[in-house]
């Protein structure tokens, strides 16, 4: 480390020549509330390092990088300490300035790249703006550079995917094509925001390595933000453990994950071991294959088992019965197919877990389910009844029955804004009919405090709730009509890891108490094995593998199996674990 004292107007300031950004004693405070809402954060990213700072929804993760990239929101400020980027002090500067080193000296990459790209024009000419406007280049150098870029974060055929539109790409994709932008500009320090967050499995492990690729590469020092203390552990030398805008632990990542001193540190680490893969099953990882098939592998016969914790005799009538489903969208050339021969049965009180890739048919499988997308081949059987192909009115009649309820992602967008908690909970109720208005608030009642929700909450409005109880309210308003069956599409892959162990440990408990069946759609190998009895893989629209979860998870047989568990994050992930997730890729996604 290379430290000076200059003199200047007789004030003594350290300069720290290995820092490229320094934050001191940083305080925010929000003007309008007359609130403080960051108590003094301090941290320093040297020159090719990566700090992560860690904490649940509302520490104050996101408020401090806002502060270090000038883009606070209004009425929101920096009161107290100072910030360096690069050796100047950035705390005053006025949006002009900021303006200028956006981009050139720091930059940044948010968790949802759909919201920061414009859906009307094409991705190439998005990553070409930027070239022309801060560089000046000339429209065909900006386009060759904008696919050089959209290369270099290995993104295939960049060709292809210049011109493409945002709806035509995947998560994963788009999010390459926000670090292409961000990086398009030769910036010393890119903050990654919760940039893998909501991204399946493997997309995820495959932004962190390139992350990593290019911190090596090109000499990035990176800021990584994220509630998952694994992704942490992956990249980053130092970490800031933020609660309530207070740091409340701080030192290197190999320190603070294994050796944590803070109360809430270490509750953290529990919550991940909890639901991390490892913790979920018994039994060592399996190694994973020095080489694998150089071909997309095809779907194997699958033999659906008995889930291994069940006490539910065989004989007992399934409550989801699907056999042989096929779905289809289009017609002729433009005809794709997004299932193709699932399987399964549910018993009551029993969990399949559903993972796999985005555009996989996870989603697919559950709209078929309740009729939301069109069957091509097969049947489905709810509670013993045959719902395959029912008419509109007896479509209807059914969704009013109450014997299938949906659980959504985003409980935000899924609760009406406009209603209070309290209105949305009883909707099923009032919509089914037959009870009058004090025999539905009583329910309602019940059936929130049955979430571990306070009675207080009922006159709140969704956006006065946090994201773990509005998923509370979106679980009671499922389950206040007692529903057979409760489909969970990626419950819980938007929460903190403190609001994900509580909603999966509510739905633990709700299982064993009122018997519901759930279909477990998610991502996140480590939830789906926390959860369910058994677990099916689904690729490229088809089973390729299904069983007992342990078994699933220390002994996969599919390759596509072995990469997800392969890339699922822990608190010990290596370079040799990109290096062994490279490999499995080989053999995957050749086109």
């Amino acid at each position: 480390m290379s430290k000076e004292q200059q003199v200047t107007s007789g004030v003594h300031v350290s300069v720290d020549r290995d820092a490229v950004l320094t934050l001191t004693d940083v305080r925010i405070h929000n003007d309008a509330a007359d609130e403080e809402l960051v108590h003094g954060v301090s941290l320093r990213l040297r020159r090719g390092g990566v700090v992560g700072i860690v904490g649940e929804s509302g520490s104050g993760k996101s408020l401090t990088c806002k502060a270090a990239l000038g883009v606070l929101p209004q009425h929101v400020e920096v009161s107290g300490g100072s910030i360096e980027l690069l050796g100047r002090d950035v705390a005053g500067l006025s949006p002009q300035e900021w303006t200028a080193l956006r981009g050139t000296s720091i930059s940044a990459v948010f968790q949802d790249p759909a919201s920061y790209l414009n859906p009307s024009i094409r991705v190439g000419k998005q990553v070409q703006e930027v070239l022309r406007v801060k560089q000046g280049r000339s429209r065909a150098a900006a386009k060759q550079q904008a696919i050089e870029l959209l290369e270099a974060v290995h993104l295939h055929d960049p060709e292809y995917v210049y011109e493409q539109y945002v709806h035509e790409l995947s998560g994963g994709m788009l999010q390459r094509v926000l670090i292409a932008i961000a990086i398009s500009l030769e910036p010393e320090v890119l903050i990654a925001d919760e940039a893998t967050t909501a991204l399946d499995t493997t997309v995820q492990a495959g932004i962190l390595d390139l992350l990593v690729e290019l911190k090596d590469r090109i000499g990035l020092s990176l800021v990584v933000v994220s509630h998952d203390l694994a992704v942490v552990a992956q990249l980053c030398d130092e970490v800031l453990v933020l609660r309530d805008g207070h740091v409340v632990e701080q030192g290197p990542t190999s320190v603070i994950l294994h050796i944590p001193q803070h109360e809430y540190t270490r509750l953290l680490v529990a919550e991940h071991e909890q639901y991390g893969l490892a913790a979920s099953v018994t039994g060592p990882r399996p190694p994973v294959p020095t080489a694998v098939p150089t071909a997309v592998p095809t779907a194997v016969p699958v033999l659906v088992p008995e889930p291994r914790s069940s006490t539910v005799p065989a004989s007992t009538e399934p409550v989801l019965q699907v056999d042989g489903l096929g779905v289809h969208f289009g017609r002729g050339r433009g005809r794709k197919q997004a299932l193709e021969g699932a399987s399964l049965v549910i018993r009551p009180g029993e969990t399949v877990g559903v993972i796999g890739e985005s555009g996989a048919g996870k989603s697919t499988l559950a709209r078929a389910v309740l009729g939301l997308a069109p069957v091509s081949a097969g049947s489905v059987q709810v509670a013993g009844r045959d719902v395959t192909h029912l008419s509109g009115r007896e479509r209807r009649a059914f969704g009013r029955d109450g014997v299938v309820q949906y659980v959504f992602q985003d409980p935000l967008r899924s609760l009406d804004p406009e209603h209070t908690v309290a209105v949305s909970v009883a909707e099923p109720l009032r919509i089914r009919g037959g009870l009058d208005r004090a025999a539905i608030d009583d329910a309602v009642r019940r059936q929130v405090r049955a979430v571990r929700l306070d009675e207080s909450l009922l006159d709140r409005f969704p956006g006065e709730l946090s994201g773990g109880q509005r998923q509370r309210v979106a679980i009671a308003r499922a389950l206040i009509s007692s529903p057979r069956l409760l489909i969970l599409d990626e419950p819980v892959s938007a929460l903190d890891s403190a609001n994900r162990v509580a909603i999966l440990e509510l739905l633990r408990e709700l299982r064993s108490t009122i018997g519901v069946a759930m279909l477990f759609i998610s991502h996140d190998l480590g939830s789906v094995a926390g959860i369910s009895d058994w677990t099916i893989v689904l690729y490229r629209s088809r089973i390729v593998e299904a069983g007992d979860t342990a078994r699933i998870v220390t002994a996969p047989a599919h390759p596509y199996t072995r990469l997800l568990v392969g890339s699922a994050p822990s608190l010990t992930s290596g370079p040799t674990d990109r290096v062994q997730r490279e490999r499995l890729r080989a053999g995957l996604f050749v086109s």
